[in-house]
């Protein structure tokens, strides 16, 4: 890779996504070499997915010079048309923090019709220690849910700034079957950012994937 393609930061992939059609919010995480590692994409409901990553990619290179791989690229969209299929849902029931001087814990209640699991994560009480534990915590009670042929396990939590509004942006890793696919789920922060994670983490499953839940 030349050395021009890394003297660019994550905010300047980022405001030249935003300005994509459609595209409410843009997190860009970066290998220490500078180059693009995963491009993460709010966006509204009026366009198809694959054509914001096509837009995503004409507007880096563009840009930057810089080729991206499209696989790196997840695309979560906010209110977006449902099926009219009433799929049954994973519901939040509670989170619950607990927050001491040198340990954090969150602690995850969910439920799926009569089932009802819990999920708990502990660490460092840092600001993205806080949410990368929501989303573990979350993952935790999710897999207990899921059928056992699949894992899932978190790829990346941000918190970022849309035009009017805070979003918390969730991707996570779905293996099983010899394949892995990359989930993104988001949900605007509109009292605590770790709950806003939690919901995020579970629109990422619930919203097109919850077929792979165990129902049993």
């Amino acid at each position: 890779m030349s050395v021009d393609k890394l003297c660019y930061s994550a905010k300047d992939y980022e405001d030249t996504i935003k300005k994509i059609k459609d595209v409410l919010a843009a997190r860009v995480v970066l290998l220490d070499n500078g180059e693009i590692d995963e491009i993460h994409v709010l966006a509204g409901p009026g366009r198809l997915p694959k054509h914001i990553v096509r837009d995503v990619e004409s507007a880096i290179m563009a840009a930057f010079g810089v080729q991206i791989d499209r696989r790196k690229i997840s695309i979560a969209q906010v209110n977006a048309d449902e099926s009219p299929e009433d799929r049954r849902r994973v519901r939040l029931a509670k989170v619950a923090i607990v927050a001491g001087a040198d340990l954090a814990e969150v602690e995850v209640h969910l439920s799926l019709g009569d089932a009802k699991v819990v999920g708990t994560a502990s660490g460092v009480p840092t600001p993205t220690g806080w949410l990368r534990l929501a989303a573990d915590a979350t993952v935790m009670a999710l897999s207990q849910l899921l059928s056992p042929r699949y894992a899932l396990s978190v790829n990346h939590v941000a918190v970022t700034d849309s035009k009017r509004v805070r979003i918390a942006i969730v991707s996570v890793s779905l293996v099983g079957e010899s394949s892995e696919q990359i989930l993104s789920g988001s949900c605007p922060v509109s009292y605590d950012e770790r709950e806003a994670v939690v919901k995020a983490t579970l629109d990422a499953v619930n919203r097109r994937f919850s077929f792979l839940l165990n129902h049993s």
